[in-house]
């Protein structure tokens, strides 16, 4: 009975080997292109005479043709240890550490059937429960030995052969660390490297790991990264030691699996003779941290140790001449355990995870390695269970998964795991299902959350989640996406009406009155509707219409559901494109600004000019103020276009007024959010200053809705832009809802009468009857008028017979660019 292996089921099969006439460059390439750590070097007859390893090619001298190219008879060791195929893992690796190599042959009746290193023994030694318990600290590894980065290659060879180490640690400048090992130096030679630095050649960077690593853990990264050294890193980051594979070998205590197996036949020794012998075995069984179960072949349970009573809460007594049975938790169906048995029975082992319930109902999860212990003729004597009890590290990891996929302030799913809802729902229906993706979001939740703070924010959406999954069937998915905006899986069948029925319900228990945190809140929901497969074929695409089809619905007033149409996401994308090109029209000088000259009516004599921002861009063309001005308004680069557009305006203006052709003043369109930046009298101050023009010849067009904006101060910033000198006017006066009573406090000079009520006043009564009460109000306040939108003769005279002073528009001249309104204000003065 034994717990090892035999050897030849872990080494290569696979014996590189050379003639003895092979020059040593040559066999180092062969060992290269195999991957392999030795050559074995036959007689024509077939006969191991040596072996040339990685340690023999330390001692060949760097970019020697001569060493290089002698027979690799002359350089190789010998003999050739020769080894048992059937010998166990145990065996072999005292053998290797007695005889201090790393290489030897397998042979079976006289052939040769194999190569073992060490290597080997160390990737499949199967003592795992060792190598966990036991950490590199508790190694005595050898002193760490390096070479600075920049030394010859050849010292850090002389230094390697001096060392008697197989690897050596090259010291960077800026404190990173690199490696050149055995295997390096082989490769080296096979490609006849000639002398350089050795951070040439070197491994970079090293890779380390933590003193307080367990073997087992060392020895799994050596194996996932191939390689066979790694660094060693004191807890505050030094490099101590270099570790690699024979290190491994030369550590594990091969004594721990030949008590356990030494207790084992001692304990059925016991069964059958003596109860001392059964205690003594009991001894080591107790030493261990992980439950030790062992049972007949049956699995009838012979004995456990005093961790199995830990974990499980069964005492002894209660366990012993029943089956591990007891531990069920019904947690696993039957087919699991048939595959258990199954796994035992051909292969004599099993591991892996599982679900078991403690003496008191507890459910606890373990970790589980099962063998078999087989006679001399291969018949099961007993099976030995070694358990680790994982639950923490399983609720950690559940916790971890928890996290990543649920909204941590709400509990509902986040975005990610929401996706990947709707992804699987688009294979569900692939065969022709339907469903629904919704978009949620609340209206003016910004508003709450930055009067009332985010605490109340947080409360809110916390109840809306709960109304949202109290409100949608249990089949339903509800995940938060983001802020204030929330996702809805609902597979609704064949009837839109109904699902239209069911959004409708949503939003009606959304919408109202409700108490957060003692605060009386009134709240409403822009919902999107994307149909599968109608408005998508993935779930990016259905999340993309969704959002668009809910913002269509924010435009159309919010408190409202809309279904997405296509061309949703073509205006958006158009849209996105404006905003984008339009961050960079400043630094691309694409914005202009055309003159349309005012002319006083009385004399036809032009009496000053407005300023009209044009953008020519080569991507977009000429594009519409009515497109970009409310664009730059929203995004707020209203800001620095409109100082431009005031700077540039007044530069021309002063130029004019040097050239003497300036009659009256430059009229600049202001903004809104202009006037909510606090600073624009500042700002137009010092523009004044920087171009010269004097103030009376600038005149300052704001609309109505502007004026009556009391929150930004409106008034107190006009004042102060009067008391400059400056000209200020009413805009589009008519279209907003202005208070009289509030007009009469503003300091404005000037009324502009909206185009819209000019172009049809000739032929329509109401136009007519509203432009003339206008310009009678104005001139009841001593206020200028200018008319805009002036196209025909009739308009003209209506105007001037009914007391409008001023007015623009095309019968009089089309907006002009700069030059050509110069040339027509120096033809207006001469005429």
């Amino acid at each position: 009975m034994t717990f090892q292996r035999a050897i030849a089921t872990l080494a290569s099969s696979n014996i590189l080997s050379c003639s003895p006439e092979t020059p040593a460059a040559v066999a180092a390439r062969m060992m290269v292109d195999a991957h392999c750590g030795s050559i074995v070097v036959m007689s024509p007859a077939g006969k191991a005479l040596g072996i040339w390893t990685e340690s023999d090619a330390l001692k060949m001298g760097l970019g020697c043709h001569d060493d290089l190219s002698q027979a690799i008879a002359g350089v190789m060791s010998a003999p050739v240890y020769t080894l048992d195929a059937g010998l166990g893992t145990q065996d072999v690796a005292a053998f290797f550490r007695q005889k201090q190599i790393r290489h030897a042959l397998l042979t079976r009746e006289g052939a040769y059937v194999g190569v073992v290193s060490a290597s080997d023994i160390v990737s499949n030694q199967g003592s795992e429960v060792f190598l966990r318990c036991t950490r590199l600290d508790n190694l005595p590894l050898a002193p760490l030995v390096s070479v600075g980065a920049d030394r010859p290659l050849s010292e850090a060879l002389q230094l390697l052969r001096d060392s008697g180490h197989d690897a050596l640690a090259i010291d960077f400048a800026d404190g990173s660390w690199g490696i050149l090992t055995a295997r390096d130096v082989l490769a080296l030679l096979a490609r006849q490297q000639q002398d350089v630095a050795v951070r040439e050649v070197c491994s970079y960077p090293m890779r380390s790991v933590a003193v307080n690593t367990s073997l087992l853990a060392v020895r799994q990264q050596l194996l996932a990264q191939k390689t066979r050294h790694m660094g060693v890193l004191g807890l505050d980051g030094r490099l101590l030691a270099i570790v690699g594979m024979v290190d491994i070998m030369y550590s594990i205590e091969h004594e721990f699996i030949a008590e356990l197996q030494q207790a084992l036949q001692q304990r059925d020794a016991a069964l059958e003779n003596s109860r001392q012998n059964l205690l003594l075995a009991e001894k080591v069984f107790e030493s261990t941290q992980e439950g030790i179960v062992v049972t007949d072949p049956a699995g009838v349970i012979l004995h456990v140790n005093a961790a199995f009573t830990r974990i499980t809460g069964y005492s002894r007594e209660e366990v012993l001449g029943n089956t591990p049975a007891i531990l069920q938790s019904g947690q696993q169906p039957p087919e699991f355990y048939q595959a258990f048995w199954q796994s035992l029975k051909n292969e004599g082992n099993w591991q892996g995870e599982l679900v078991n319930r403690r003496k008191n109902g507890v459910l606890y999860s373990e970790y589980l390695s099962i063998s078999g212990i087989r006679e001399p003729d291969g018949r099961i004597l007993h099976y030995v269970g070694v358990f680790s009890d994982i639950t923490q590290r399983k609720l950690s990891e559940e916790r971890l998964h928890y996290l990543a996929n649920h909204d941590a302030l709400t509990g509902l799913f986040n975005r990610t795991l929401f996706a990947d809802y709707v992804a699987d729902a688009v294979q569900r229906s692939l065969n022709g299902g339907q469903f629904a993706v919704l978009h949620i979001n609340l209206d003016r939740f910004k508003l709450i959350n930055d009067t009332l703070g985010h605490q109340v924010g947080d409360a809110l959406l916390r109840q809306v989640a709960t109304t949202l999954k109290s409100s949608l069937p249990e089949s339903a998915r509800v995940a938060r996406l983001a802020g204030d905006e929330f996702g809805v899986l609902y597979e609704y069948g064949e009837s839109v009406v109904l699902l239209a029925a069911q959004v409708q319900k949503t939003l009606d228990q959304l919408a109202g009155e409700i108490q957060v945190d003692g605060n009386p809140l009134f709240i409403t929901a822009s919902i999107g509707v994307a149909l599968y497969p109608d408005d998508g074929y993935n779930a990016e695409t259905l999340l993309l219409n969704a959002d668009a089809a809910m913002h269509k619905a924010k435009v159309r007033g919010k408190n409202a559901f809309q279904f997405y149409a296509s061309d949703m996401n073509v205006r958006a994308m158009a849209r996105l494109k404006l905003e984008f090109a339009l961050h960079r029209v400043l630094e691309r000088e694409e914005l202009a600004l055309y003159y349309q000259p005012k002319i006083d009516l009385a004399s036809g004599r032009c009496c000053g000019a407005e300023a009209l921002l044009r953008w020519f861009s080569p991507d977009l063309g000429s594009v519409s103020p009515a497109d970009f001005i409310p664009l730059a308004e929203e995004t707020g680069l209203i800001i620095p276009i409109g100082e431009w557009v005031l700077r540039t305006a007044c530069t021309q203006a002063s130029d004019w007024l040097a050239q003497g052709v300036l009659d009256g003043r430059v009229a600049v369109n202001l903004s809104g959010r202009q006037f909510a930046s606090g600073n624009i009298v500042a700002m137009i101050r010092r523009i004044l200053d920087e171009t010269g023009l004097p103030a009376e010849f600038l005149e300052l067009e704001i609309t109505e809705s502007t004026a009556m904006d009391v929150d930004s101060d409106v008034l107190g910033q006009l004042s102060s832009l009067r008391a400059l000198g400056i000209v200020l006017s009413i805009d589009d006066f008519g279209t907003g809802y202005s208070s009289l009573a509030y007009l009469k406090k503003l300091p404005v000079s000037v009324l502009k009468v909206d185009q819209s009520f000019i172009k049809d006043l000739h032929h329509d009564r109401d136009d007519a009857a509203i432009a003339a009460a206008i310009i009678s109000m104005a001139r009841s306040l001593e206020l200028d008028i200018v008319a805009e939108g002036v196209e025909l003769e009739e308009h003209r005279q209506f105007l001037l017979q009914h007391g409008c002073t001023m007015a623009q528009g095309y019968l009089f001249s089309r907006p002009l660019p700069a030059q050509e309104m110069g040339h027509w204000l120096a033809g207006d003065r001469a005429a």
